[in-house]
Protein backbone atom coordinates (compact mmCIF):
# COMPACT_ATOMS: atom_id res chain seq x y z
CA UNK A 1 0.00 0.00 0.00
CA UNK A 2 1.34 3.15 -0.98
CA UNK A 3 1.53 5.89 1.94
CA UNK A 4 0.99 9.58 0.73
CA UNK A 5 0.81 12.72 2.76
CA UNK A 6 -1.03 15.88 2.60
CA UNK A 7 0.37 19.26 3.81
CA UNK A 8 -1.72 22.22 4.63
CA UNK A 9 1.10 24.76 5.75
CA UNK A 10 4.33 23.65 3.69
CA UNK A 11 6.73 25.54 5.71
CA UNK A 12 10.41 24.84 6.72
CA UNK A 13 9.42 22.76 10.11
CA UNK A 14 6.93 20.93 8.49
CA UNK A 15 8.65 19.95 5.12
CA UNK A 16 11.31 18.62 6.78
CA UNK A 17 9.43 15.64 8.43
CA UNK A 18 10.24 14.51 4.83
CA UNK A 19 13.31 13.30 6.16
CA UNK A 20 10.98 10.49 7.67
CA UNK A 21 9.67 8.81 4.34
CA UNK A 22 11.71 6.85 2.84
CA UNK A 23 9.43 5.25 0.33
CA UNK A 24 8.24 6.71 -2.79
CA UNK A 25 5.26 8.98 -1.79
CA UNK A 26 3.08 11.64 -2.97
CA UNK A 27 2.92 15.10 -0.95
CA UNK A 28 0.05 17.50 -1.78
CA UNK A 29 1.19 20.86 -0.44
CA UNK A 30 -1.23 23.47 -0.09
CA UNK A 31 -0.32 26.71 -2.24
CA UNK A 32 -2.55 29.96 -3.42
CA UNK A 33 -0.87 30.04 -6.75
CA UNK A 34 0.78 27.72 -9.20
CA UNK A 35 3.83 29.93 -9.33
CA UNK A 36 3.76 29.15 -5.39
CA UNK A 37 3.61 25.69 -5.70
CA UNK A 38 6.54 25.27 -8.27
CA UNK A 39 8.52 27.04 -5.86
CA UNK A 40 8.05 25.11 -3.25
CA UNK A 41 8.43 21.99 -5.30
CA UNK A 42 11.52 22.81 -6.75
CA UNK A 43 13.03 23.80 -3.22
CA UNK A 44 12.47 20.41 -2.04
CA UNK A 45 12.82 18.16 -5.31
CA UNK A 46 16.31 17.60 -5.48
CA UNK A 47 16.75 16.64 -1.95
CA UNK A 48 13.77 14.42 -2.10
CA UNK A 49 13.57 12.54 -5.70
CA UNK A 50 11.32 9.72 -4.24
CA UNK A 51 8.65 12.22 -3.48
CA UNK A 52 6.18 12.92 -5.92
CA UNK A 53 4.95 17.12 -5.47
CA UNK A 54 1.41 17.71 -5.90
CA UNK A 55 -0.43 21.13 -5.97
CA UNK A 56 -3.32 21.77 -3.52
CA UNK A 57 -4.82 24.66 -4.74
CA UNK A 58 -6.61 26.94 -2.50
CA UNK A 59 -8.70 29.99 -3.41
CA UNK A 60 -9.83 33.34 -1.69
CA UNK A 61 -12.92 33.62 0.37
CA UNK A 62 -14.24 29.78 -0.39
CA UNK A 63 -10.80 28.31 0.35
CA UNK A 64 -12.00 25.43 -0.71
CA UNK A 65 -13.17 24.19 -4.22
CA UNK A 66 -16.96 23.72 -4.27
CA UNK A 67 -19.95 24.69 -6.97
CA UNK A 68 -20.54 27.48 -3.98
CA UNK A 69 -17.21 29.17 -4.79
CA UNK A 70 -17.41 32.41 -6.39
CA UNK A 71 -17.49 31.01 -10.25
CA UNK A 72 -14.39 33.76 -11.16
CA UNK A 73 -12.41 32.07 -8.56
CA UNK A 74 -12.87 29.00 -10.74
CA UNK A 75 -12.20 30.19 -13.81
CA UNK A 76 -8.83 31.89 -12.51
CA UNK A 77 -7.73 28.34 -10.77
CA UNK A 78 -9.07 25.80 -13.42
CA UNK A 79 -7.32 28.12 -15.86
CA UNK A 80 -3.51 28.24 -14.00
CA UNK A 81 -4.44 24.59 -13.02
CA UNK A 82 -3.88 24.05 -17.04
CA UNK A 83 -1.65 26.41 -17.41
CA UNK A 84 2.13 25.75 -18.46
CA UNK A 85 3.77 22.64 -20.12
CA UNK A 86 3.78 19.81 -17.73
CA UNK A 87 6.83 17.54 -19.38
CA UNK A 88 5.99 14.74 -16.53
CA UNK A 89 2.12 14.16 -15.06
CA UNK A 90 0.95 16.73 -12.35
CA UNK A 91 -1.03 15.79 -9.76
CA UNK A 92 -3.60 18.21 -8.10
CA UNK A 93 -5.86 18.04 -5.71
CA UNK A 94 -9.23 19.71 -6.02
CA UNK A 95 -10.30 19.89 -2.63
CA UNK A 96 -14.52 19.85 -2.92
CA UNK A 97 -15.54 21.10 0.42
CA UNK A 98 -18.32 24.01 0.86
CA UNK A 99 -16.42 27.27 1.47
CA UNK A 100 -15.01 28.07 4.89
CA UNK A 101 -16.96 31.11 4.64
CA UNK A 102 -20.47 29.51 4.79
CA UNK A 103 -22.32 33.49 3.71
CA UNK A 104 -21.16 32.15 0.25
CA UNK A 105 -23.24 29.32 -0.02
CA UNK A 106 -26.23 31.60 0.22
CA UNK A 107 -24.54 33.70 -2.55
CA UNK A 108 -23.49 32.00 -5.13
CA UNK A 109 -26.77 29.47 -4.78
CA UNK A 110 -28.02 30.58 -8.05
CA UNK A 111 -23.82 29.67 -9.58
CA UNK A 112 -24.68 26.38 -8.29
CA UNK A 113 -25.26 24.63 -11.13
CA UNK A 114 -22.86 26.63 -13.44
CA UNK A 115 -20.57 25.99 -11.23
CA UNK A 116 -20.60 22.23 -10.79
CA UNK A 117 -20.27 22.44 -15.02
CA UNK A 118 -17.42 24.05 -14.79
CA UNK A 119 -15.76 21.64 -12.65
CA UNK A 120 -16.68 18.55 -14.43
CA UNK A 121 -15.62 20.51 -17.47
CA UNK A 122 -12.00 20.65 -16.01
CA UNK A 123 -12.07 17.26 -15.06
CA UNK A 124 -13.00 15.67 -18.35
CA UNK A 125 -9.96 17.99 -20.43
CA UNK A 126 -7.32 17.90 -17.28
CA UNK A 127 -5.75 14.65 -18.73
CA UNK A 128 -4.89 16.72 -22.05
CA UNK A 129 -2.72 18.89 -20.35
CA UNK A 130 -0.98 16.22 -18.62
CA UNK A 131 -2.61 16.94 -15.24
CA UNK A 132 -3.97 13.85 -12.64
CA UNK A 133 -6.92 15.18 -10.85
CA UNK A 134 -7.65 13.89 -7.44
CA UNK A 135 -10.59 15.02 -5.29
CA UNK A 136 -10.69 15.43 -1.63
CA UNK A 137 -14.72 14.56 -0.67
CA UNK A 138 -16.91 13.95 2.28
CA UNK A 139 -16.90 10.52 3.58
CA UNK A 140 -20.59 9.00 3.93
CA UNK A 141 -22.47 7.11 6.24
CA UNK A 142 -24.92 5.32 3.59
CA UNK A 143 -26.15 5.99 -0.51
CA UNK A 144 -28.49 8.50 0.87
CA UNK A 145 -25.48 11.10 2.09
CA UNK A 146 -23.32 10.01 -1.24
CA UNK A 147 -26.35 11.03 -3.41
CA UNK A 148 -26.49 14.25 -1.53
CA UNK A 149 -22.99 15.13 -2.20
CA UNK A 150 -23.84 14.20 -5.96
CA UNK A 151 -26.65 16.66 -5.90
CA UNK A 152 -24.54 19.65 -4.64
CA UNK A 153 -21.85 18.65 -7.14
CA UNK A 154 -19.43 18.02 -3.94
CA UNK A 155 -18.60 14.14 -5.78
CA UNK A 156 -18.33 14.02 -9.48
CA UNK A 157 -19.15 10.84 -11.42
CA UNK A 158 -16.52 8.10 -11.97
CA UNK A 159 -17.56 9.10 -16.01
CA UNK A 160 -15.17 11.96 -15.56
CA UNK A 161 -11.47 11.21 -15.24
CA UNK A 162 -10.53 11.65 -11.53
CA UNK A 163 -9.27 9.52 -8.63
CA UNK A 164 -11.47 10.20 -5.54
CA UNK A 165 -9.97 10.58 -1.75
CA UNK A 166 -12.96 9.72 0.54
CA UNK A 167 -11.96 11.80 3.91
CA UNK A 168 -12.05 9.22 6.19
CA UNK A 169 -10.67 11.05 9.83
CA UNK A 170 -12.12 8.44 12.09
CA UNK A 171 -10.90 11.39 15.20
CA UNK A 172 -13.35 13.34 13.69
CA UNK A 173 -16.22 10.75 13.16
CA UNK A 174 -18.50 11.09 15.93
CA UNK A 175 -18.70 7.56 17.52
CA UNK A 176 -22.43 7.85 18.87
CA UNK A 177 -25.04 6.13 16.88
CA UNK A 178 -22.10 3.72 15.39
CA UNK A 179 -21.74 6.51 12.65
CA UNK A 180 -17.88 5.77 12.28
CA UNK A 181 -18.50 1.98 11.89
CA UNK A 182 -21.61 3.10 9.46
CA UNK A 183 -18.88 4.85 7.25
CA UNK A 184 -16.80 1.93 7.70
CA UNK A 185 -18.88 0.03 6.17
CA UNK A 186 -20.16 1.99 3.07
CA UNK A 187 -17.24 3.18 2.20
CA UNK A 188 -15.03 -0.07 2.19
CA UNK A 189 -17.55 -1.46 0.36
CA UNK A 190 -17.64 1.28 -1.92
CA UNK A 191 -13.63 1.67 -2.57
CA UNK A 192 -13.68 -2.51 -3.47
CA UNK A 193 -16.82 -1.70 -5.86
CA UNK A 194 -14.14 1.13 -7.54
CA UNK A 195 -10.93 -0.53 -7.08
CA UNK A 196 -8.37 2.12 -8.15
CA UNK A 197 -10.30 4.88 -8.75
CA UNK A 198 -10.89 5.35 -4.52
CA UNK A 199 -7.92 6.43 -1.78
CA UNK A 200 -8.95 6.69 2.06
CA UNK A 201 -7.64 10.14 3.69
CA UNK A 202 -7.14 9.17 7.13
CA UNK A 203 -6.16 11.03 10.45
CA UNK A 204 -6.07 13.57 11.55
CA UNK A 205 -2.46 13.76 13.45
CA UNK A 206 -2.29 17.32 13.21
CA UNK A 207 -4.39 20.28 13.40
CA UNK A 208 -5.78 22.02 9.93
CA UNK A 209 -6.92 25.39 9.08
CA UNK A 210 -9.43 25.21 11.83
CA UNK A 211 -7.25 24.68 14.19
CA UNK A 212 -9.22 22.64 16.92
CA UNK A 213 -9.44 19.23 14.62
CA UNK A 214 -8.80 16.19 17.45
CA UNK A 215 -5.57 14.25 16.91
CA UNK A 216 -5.60 10.96 16.02
CA UNK A 217 -3.80 8.56 18.28
CA UNK A 218 -1.33 6.29 16.85
CA UNK A 219 -2.95 3.25 17.50
CA UNK A 220 -5.91 4.34 16.18
CA UNK A 221 -4.21 4.95 12.97
CA UNK A 222 -3.10 1.71 13.04
CA UNK A 223 -6.28 0.45 12.85
CA UNK A 224 -7.35 2.33 10.32
CA UNK A 225 -4.84 1.59 8.10
CA UNK A 226 -5.84 -2.09 7.97
CA UNK A 227 -9.39 -1.31 7.50
CA UNK A 228 -7.93 0.47 4.86
CA UNK A 229 -5.88 -2.50 3.29
CA UNK A 230 -8.51 -4.96 3.76
CA UNK A 231 -11.43 -2.45 1.92
CA UNK A 232 -8.24 -2.89 -0.96
CA UNK A 233 -7.11 0.37 -1.13
CA UNK A 234 -3.97 0.60 -3.10
CA UNK A 235 -3.14 4.57 -1.40
CA UNK A 236 -3.62 6.33 1.39
CA UNK A 237 -3.20 9.88 2.67
CA UNK A 238 -2.45 11.19 6.11
CA UNK A 239 -3.36 14.45 7.09
CA UNK A 240 -0.93 16.00 7.85
CA UNK A 241 2.81 15.75 7.21
CA UNK A 242 3.54 17.35 9.82
CA UNK A 243 2.69 15.67 12.74
CA UNK A 244 4.68 13.12 11.91
CA UNK A 245 6.70 11.31 14.65
CA UNK A 246 8.71 8.51 15.70
CA UNK A 247 5.44 6.73 17.49
CA UNK A 248 2.76 7.38 13.62
CA UNK A 249 6.36 6.32 12.11
CA UNK A 250 6.43 2.99 13.39
CA UNK A 251 2.72 2.21 12.68
CA UNK A 252 3.17 3.54 9.03
CA UNK A 253 6.46 1.33 8.26
CA UNK A 254 4.50 -1.80 8.43
CA UNK A 255 2.26 -0.84 5.93
CA UNK A 256 4.21 0.57 3.81
CA UNK A 257 4.72 -1.84 0.82
CA UNK A 258 8.50 -3.74 1.20
CA UNK A 259 9.63 -2.96 -2.10
CA UNK A 260 8.72 0.75 -1.58
CA UNK A 261 11.77 1.20 0.96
Amino acid sequence: MRVNFFEEFPMEENMAKLDLVAWPATVFVAAPSRREFLGIREKYAQKYPHITFGWWPTIPGSYWVSAFADPSDLERLFSEMISGENQTELPVLVDLEFPIRRSLILKNLHNARANKRKIAEFLANAPRHNVKVYTAEYRATGSVVYALWRLLGLSPSFALPHTKISMCYSSMVPKRFGQWERVKKFEGRFALLHKGRICFELGTIATGVWGNEPILPPQALAQDLQWAKESGVEEVFIFRLGGLDDSYMRVIRGFVGRNSI
